[in-house]
């Protein structure tokens, strides 16, 4: 779901132009990038992409400590770690100077060199910070190999003695949690009685991971072993911990864990990346997917895996090679970009040298860059910035029941509209045999070898209109202010659109080609979108946590009327809101708290009058942890029929009620309801029948929300795209004699239903009609 777009950035060296930067590693926001050398440190902060602060240590402090060796940041960013080469810790403290920004920008005395547009204003606060040193600790525990950041208040440092140590921020050992290899029991999964310790000498960690949506650590080991290490619960108890083996991997480099997913990543020597899935009946590691180049797309071989990268979301992975090269794939292992398919010119001879040679990677906020050090002819390095577009799906899954085709940049929009992917230009080709033509031209129709009383009139499609993009820009005095575009949401027309970036919200309509923005800006900044948005009707519908009031809320903003509060319908909840979605009438909100709220929409009015009625609410908490829910919504799957209940007063067509599927780290499962009871309203009353998996590896799902009687099979399919497995699509069969099977019971709609899997050799990104695919590449 990720794209790069345009030509990588070189940014400017910090300090002598001969050092080597050997890592970058951004904090947890991903704003201010730690570039790290062997005597200095710079911050870098991301857009506008300046240095902040730079600290060189002294000579006396080089060889007393040694040189750098790597770096981390505290969660909350006020402090950075640094390992050295003499087995030393160094503490920073990095503090805001003031609220004053960093740089100052002024006008030259020229008018004609003045500014006058509002995107020349740089309104982004830059902190301006101070690093000062804190403390310095000697580990008396051998080389350190790697540091892990496992909470706001410790950090895990390997050493080459096998031992995995606790220090907290404020320099001190946690003695009673530190781990030892050696006394670590290993095993293939949790259920083997037999588990041994690591016995060998001179076994080390040399890559660490930690991800407590796993309850674990991705390791590699300096034998090219890979494990996960787990415990019963976060506290990681010494004498509770157990090592689970990845089988089949002895050539192990590095090792990066897919929160969202719950997968670990392991780079390989062999070039290629195993990505392995916790097995939840055995707490083995069960191989999911390898990404492995093709010889379409690398005929060669690239070398070991150097470093690997996930994005925020967990729906891509960057992924660099010793010999040279990135790669950009997505969660279940579909490639997405790759440099060593790029033309580089007749300057380069790729077989000898690869131009790009990257050594550190790391995503920037919301996944709109890629940074990374590369490293130059001449051994030196350069800081370097690649721009990616991305599709809504990846943060706004709800958008998959759009036929428009969208991307989403940091701060544009790229549209490409149904009526354009679908239309038909026909262009009429000059009929050479017509008498006209022929009189015309002068051309002897004795001569002609064919029958001239054939016209022959051919049309073409002109393909070109469909990669025809229209760039939509932010508002720079939205943008300015509340950068990266986080969400974004198209109407059922084309016609709408609305975005939200840090903080706020903004829509556009593409017929007055006007953007509609807060009047009051205090309001603007007053709430944060954080569950999707879309559109319902005339409405756009978010969810947001009000920075104000400090609670949760779904808000409905006109379109017709005026950005302001007093217009909106808000509703209060009770958790974070997490996902969003819409089918017709009913919207369906997940929260933090694990439940699938579904609610009846009424519109009253146009002037943000709406009522919202409580259908059912479900509790999924035994399927999954909510920050591993993908999407959630209501599907139209069955097949209506026209019987009449008899106790329906309006006399609308019976149908069943609408499934629940859910998308929990890549496992796509089903929740059909079922209703067994009218209230004293008369509003019917659901339960669910136990979930049902339908399909792993799940990255994307499409579905269509037709009621028609005449719809075809198609119209109840479920698509599904899976990676590198392919696409899915779970279709109805042909419907049985009714009178001979006149019970269409749950177990009758499972058994009428079929799962065809085809391969794609592009990334599909929206479904339109009932029959095909938009596919991007």
């Amino acid at each position: 779901m990720y794209f790069p777009i345009g030509w990588p950035k070189v940014l400017q060296n910090v300090g002598a132009d001969n050092q080597i930067i050997k890592q970058i590693v951004s904090n947890r926001d991903k704003i201010l990038f730690a570039a790290l050398t062997d005597d200095c440190i710079t911050v870098w902060f991301c857009k506008p992409t300046v240095p902040i602060v730079y600290h060189k240590r002294s000579t006396e402090s080089l060889q007393r400590l040694g040189t750098n060796v790597g770096v981390e940041w505290k969660p909350d960013s006020s402090m950075l770690c640094i390992s050295t080469s003499e087995g030393h810790l160094i503490l920073y403290n990095v503090e805001a100077m003031s609220e004053q920004t960093a740089y100052q920008q002024y006008d030259p005395p020229t008018a004609s060199l003045r500014r006058d547009s509002a995107e020349l204003f740089v309104k982004e606060v830059i902190p301006s910070l101070k690093i000062t040193l804190l403390k310095e600790v000697l580990v008396w525990d051998g080389h350190i190999t790697r540091m892990c950041c496992i909470s706001g208040t410790e950090i895990l440092v390997c050493t080459t003695r096998a031992h995995l140590l606790r220090y907290r921020w404020d320099g001190t050992q946690n003695r009673d949690y530190c781990l030892d290899l050696g006394r670590i029991p290993f095993s293939i999964n949790q259920q083997v009685s037999k588990a041994e310790p690591i016995l060998e000498d001179n076994t080390h960690v040399n890559d660490i991971e930690y991800s407590p949506l796993v309850c674990g650590f991705g390791i590699t080991l300096n034998d090219g072993r890979a494990a996960y290490l787990t415990a019963p619960n976060l506290k990681f108890d010494p004498n509770a911990v157990q090592g689970i083996w990845a089988q089949g991997i002895d050539d192990a480099t590095c090792a990066r864990v897919n929160h969202k997913f719950r997968l670990i990543a392991i780079g390989r020597r062999n070039s290629q990346v195993d990505v392995f899935t916790i097995d939840e009946a055995t707490g083995g590691l069960e191989l999911s997917h390898t990404m492995v180049l093709s010889s379409k797309d690398f005929p060669g071989d690239p070398g070991p895996v150097k470093c690997m990268r996930w994005t925020a979301d967990g729906r891509a992975v960057a992924v660099s090679w010793e010999r040279g090269g990135i790669s950009v794939w997505s969660t279940f292992g579909a490639l997405l970009a790759c440099s060593l398919a790029w033309d580089y010119g007749l300057s380069h001879d790729r077989d000898t040298v690869n131009p790009l040679v990257v050594t550190s990677l790391e995503w920037a906020t919301e996944g709109y860059q890629l940074w990374m050090v590369k490293v130059e002819p001449d051994s030196s390095t350069n800081l370097i910035q690649l721009d990616f577009i991305k599709s809504p799906l990846s943060v706004n899954p709800c958008m998959s029941n759009q036929r428009h085709l969208y991307l989403q940049a940091d701060d544009k929009l790229y549209v490409n509209l149904e009526d354009n992917l679908t239309k038909r230009t026909k262009i009429s080709i000059i009929d050479s045999t017509a008498d006209a033509y022929q009189g015309e031209n002068g051309i002897d129709q004795s001569n002609l070898e064919y029958e001239n009383s054939t016209n022959y009139r051919e049309f073409v499609d002109d393909n070109e209109c469909r990669k025809q993009w229209i760039v939509l820009p932010l508002p720079a005095t939205y943008i300015a202010t509340n950068w990266p575009l986080r969400y974004s949401a198209i109407d059922e027309a084309g016609v709408n659109m609305c975005v939200a970036g840090r903080t706020g919200l903004a829509h556009y309509n593409t017929t007055a080609r006007r953007w509609k923005l807060f009047g009051n800006e205090a309001q603007e900044k007053d709430f944060v979108v954080t569950g999707g948005m879309l559109w319902w009707r005339d409405y756009i519908v978010i969810g947001c946590y009000s920075i104000l009031d400090g609670h949760d809320e779904i808000r409905f903003y006109a379109r017709d009327a005026r950005l302001d509060n007093k217009f909106a319908k808000i509703v209060r909840v009770q958790a974070q809101v997490f996902v969003l979605d819409m089918l017709d009438d009913q919207l369906v909100v997940f929260g933090a708290d694990a439940l699938v709220t579904i609610y009846e929409l009424t519109c009253i009015d146009n002037t943000g009058n709406i009522e919202l009625r409580c259908v059912q609410a479900v509790d999924v908490s035994a399927l999954s942890h909510p920050a591993c829910v993908v999407s959630a919504a209501l599907c139209r799957l069955q097949a209506p029929h026209a019987k009449l209940r008899a106790h329906n007063l309006t006399q609308h067509l019976q149908r069943h009620p609408d499934s629940l599927v859910i998308n929990a780290s890549g496992k796509l499962m089903m929740v059909q309801r079922e209703e067994y009871d009218i209230d004293e309203d008369n509003n019917p009353a659901y339960s669910c029948l136990p979930a049902t998996v339908l399909a792993s590896c799940v990255e994307s799902v499409w579905s269509c929300g037709t009621t028609s009687a005449s719809a075809t099979q198609l119209s109840r399919a479920l698509w599904l795209w899976c990676g590198s497995l392919g696409a899915r699509v779970w279709l109805p069969l042909l419907p049985r004699d009714a009178s001979r099977h006149p019970d269409s019971g749950r177990h009758t709609f499972m058994a009428k239903r079929i799962m065809l899997p085809f391969h794609l050799n592009i990334y599909p990104l929206s479904k339109f009609v009932t029959s095909l695919f938009i596919l991007i590449k």
